[in-house]
């Protein structure tokens, strides 16, 4: 038969807002609080003992500043030249100041060696050099200030005047090596511009000595005013040669138009080249002029008087001669075009003879251009050289002030470490971290279930009730609670079982129990007697059978002897019949029967006969029937009892059973096609302050018992409460 769903997990459910349960995590912690508190004090006493024995540790601070642009005394500039701005330049004055050379130069200008502030004898062998300049990168530090162009050095020792030693004199020493270095630097420098002047001034000389060979050769002081003269008359030339030409074709139109004309004289007096010639314009004139005399004398003569015909034959002669004259005209314009077309050749040949000399002298000036340029690139060359071999000469021996000394090195009058406080709260918050994490650490560790809530989440099952932890379960003592006891809290518990497994369905389908667990002492004989004994209380004629063959502990829990009287064995065997092997006990209505003797293969006897006789028998002459079976991973004798069971009970022991053992174990039940009813968490642990309020049964029953709205009822009434 299926368990029915537990009212409480719905209810969990709609209050399950997180995945991690913090007040679990608060109680994980409570519990283990002495796990944080040894941790606490070890770190305490462990900080303790390190600031009894911690050096006191002084610093002498210096501060450099870098600036942005060298400081020229000369307006001269410098051989070696460096990016003042550049945060790479920043850094690698930084890691300068670390430099082991650096530091060398420190250990051998103050003798350190010698010092035994710095470096103590220890037995007959002195530290080795390179052990000193470890110790003493040891003691420095060097930082960039970020954002700025200052330099902090930090130098710490045991002795303060030893730390300001180290630190004025590692500033000393990096401005000396850097002064050092800038004059090595131009030394090199200025060796190697006197050995390249010597070979410039080598290359220049056969440079002009190449060229004016050329000269000499070609047989011109100066082919640059020979090249000039000769592109001015090529100039020249060629603006000729287009006036000619534009000329040339002028007259070529003329003597065109006249050809297609002929010899009329009226057609060609339109022409305007004929109109305008000089000849014409004169004839033109005279005859204008006669005309206008022959109509003077018209007005005052007759047409035969001697004046006018005279003046009339003279207009005649005029007429005739411009005529002759516009015959000539076209003559006179072909004379004019072929003038102008031999003047046209004669330029173009005058200009292609200059282009042949302007070719040729190209020609020449190439070679004379080239000897030219490297006369002039092979001065310059020697001329900055030798420039440059002038200023390294001079600047070479003035000082660069790149670097300033802000804060000199100081003498430290209180030391800086151990810082105390800040060690004690490091040393504190250390311990009580290390606690913290370990008692997480031993948590996750823990497989077992230690809450109803967390027994509830991962076996899907109901947890009927939570035995509470007490002393009387300790080693092989069992207590029957339910009797001895009844009115503490586990007592309680029981009462609280008896009344879950009661509303689970009728009385009639609720009359055989069985209880069992995953693995042995889980504690499933003390569930399986103290709720036997809450039903014989509550006066219903009970009998416990104790169906772990391989280990009774029915019998010994009651008698409290390891010795075995007739049982569940015999019975099954035939040898005893019911009466016989079912025995009282000092609980009123509360029966039990054992085991019985011992069976060579348990399993074997209850598959061939089965216990089907047995239960039915006892529900004749009993109200109850409480099984105590075998644990389900040790062996198979449970699953071979199933079948007459209406009622399964798998108890769990609180913080020891794991939980992937517990759910092996529900799942063969499961498919073995258990009626499971729910969980027993047994032997949960008490905890002050509310902590069994987590379990939600402690409050409960300090509140009917202990609390101040209940009074502690008598052993009588209890016997009868359900």
């Amino acid at each position: 038969m299926p368990a029915p769903e537990h009212p409480r997990r719905s209810q969990q459910d709609l209050y399950t807002t997180s995945s991690v349960d913090f007040r679990a995590l608060y109680y994980t912690l409570r519990e283990r609080s002495w796990i944080v508190v040894l941790c606490f004090l070890v770190a305490a006493a462990s900080t303790a003992a390190y600031l009894l024995r911690a050096p006191k540790i002084y610093a002498s601070k210096s501060v450099l500043q870098i600036e942005q642009e060298e400081q020229k005394i000369l307006n001269i500039q410098r051989i070696q030249q460096e990016d003042l701005q550049s945060l790479e330049f920043l850094k690698t004055v930084e890691q300068t100041l670390q430099n082991s050379a650096l530091l060398e130069r420190v250990l051998d200008t103050n003798n350190l060696v010698q010092d035994a502030r710095f470096a103590p004898r220890k037995g007959d062998a002195p530290p080795s050099r390179a052990q000193l300049v470890t110790k003493l990168t040891k003691m420095v530090e060097v930082k960039l200030r970020k954002g700025t162009r200052l330099i902090d050095i930090k130098v710490e020792h045991t002795d303060p005047g030893i730390a300001q030693l180290v630190g004025a004199s590692l500033v000393k020493e990096f401005l000396r090596l850097n002064f050092e270095h800038n004059s090595m630097a131009s030394e090199v420098a200025g060796e190697f511009l006197m050995t390249e002047a010597r070979q410039l001034k080598k290359k220049l000389e056969e440079s002009e000595n190449a060229l004016q060979a050329y000269k000499e050769e070609t047989k011109s002081a100066s082919l640059e005013e020979r090249q000039n003269i000769v592109v001015e008359k090529l100039k020249e030339l060629n603006q000729k040669v287009t006036e000619a030409k534009s000329q040339r074709i002028t007259q070529e139109t003329a003597y065109s138009q006249v050809q297609k004309l002929g010899d009329n004289p009226e057609a060609l007096m339109v022409l305007g080249v004929v109109a305008n010639n000089p000849s014409v314009l004169e004839i033109k004139s005279a005859i204008a002029k006669q005309q206008s005399e022959v109509a003077s004398l018209r007005q005052r003569y007759k047409d035969m008087h001697p004046k006018l015909m005279q003046a009339t034959s003279e207009l005649a002669e005029w007429k005739l001669a411009l005529s002759k004259a516009v015959l000539n005209v076209p003559q006179t314009i072909r004379s004019a075009y072929e003038s102008a077309r031999a003047g046209e050749q004669a330029l173009e040949q005058a200009l292609r003879e200059q282009e042949v000399a302007a070719l040729e002298l190209n020609k020449q000036s190439i070679r004379y251009n080239v000897l030219a340029r490297d006369v002039e690139s092979d001065r310059a060359l020697y001329q900055s050289v030798f420039n440059r071999i002038k200023e390294t000469s001079v600047t070479k021996d003035i000082h660069s002030n790149k670097i300033r000394i802000i804060q000199p090195a100081d003498r430290a009058e209180k030391p800086i470490k151990p810082e105390k406080i800040k060690v004690i709260l490091i040393g504190l918050f250390a311990g009580l971290g290390s606690g913290f994490l370990f008692v997480l650490f031993l948590n996750a560790l823990d497989r077992s279930l230690k809450t109803v809530d967390q027994t509830e989440e991962h076996l899907g099952l109901p947890v009927l009730s939570a035995i509470p932890k007490f002393s009387g379960t300790v080693g092989e003592k069992r207590k029957l609670i339910s009797a001895d006891d009844a009115d503490s809290s586990e007592a309680e518990a029981f009462r609280t079982l008896r009344t879950s497994l009661s509303m689970l369905g009728r009385k009639e389908d609720r009359r055989i129990f069985l209880f069992t667990s995953a693995r042995p002492s889980e504690g499933k004989t003390f569930c399986s007697l103290n709720y036997a004994i809450s039903l014989a209380q509550q006066g219903l004629r009970t009998l416990i059978i104790d169906c772990d063959l391989r280990r009774p502990m029915v019998e010994k829990s009651l008698l409290n002897s390891n010795k075995r009287g007739f049982g569940v064995t015999d019975y099954l065997t035939g040898q005893k019949d019911f009466n016989s092997v079912t025995h009282t006990t000092e609980v009123e209505n509360f029966f039990y029967l054992p085991a019985g003797s011992n069976a060579p293969n348990p399993a074997e006897l209850l598959a061939q006969t089965g216990i089907d006789r047995l239960i039915d028998e006892a529900l004749l002459h009993f109200d109850r029937v409480i099984i105590d079976s075998a644990p389900i991973h040790a062996v198979s004798d449970t699953l071979l009892i199933l079948n007459r069971v209406q009622t399964l009970c798998l108890v769990v022991r609180a913080r020891k059973t794991p939980r992937n053992s517990v759910k092996r174990a529900v799942q063969i039940l499961q498919e073995a096609g258990a009626p499971m009813a729910g969980v027993i968490l047994n032997l949960l642990p008490r905890m002050g302050g509310g902590y069994g309020y987590y379990y939600y049964y402690d409050s409960y029953y300090d509140y009917g018992y202990h609390g101040k709205y209940g009074q502690k009822p008598s052993k009588d009434k209890d016997s009868l409460a359900a």
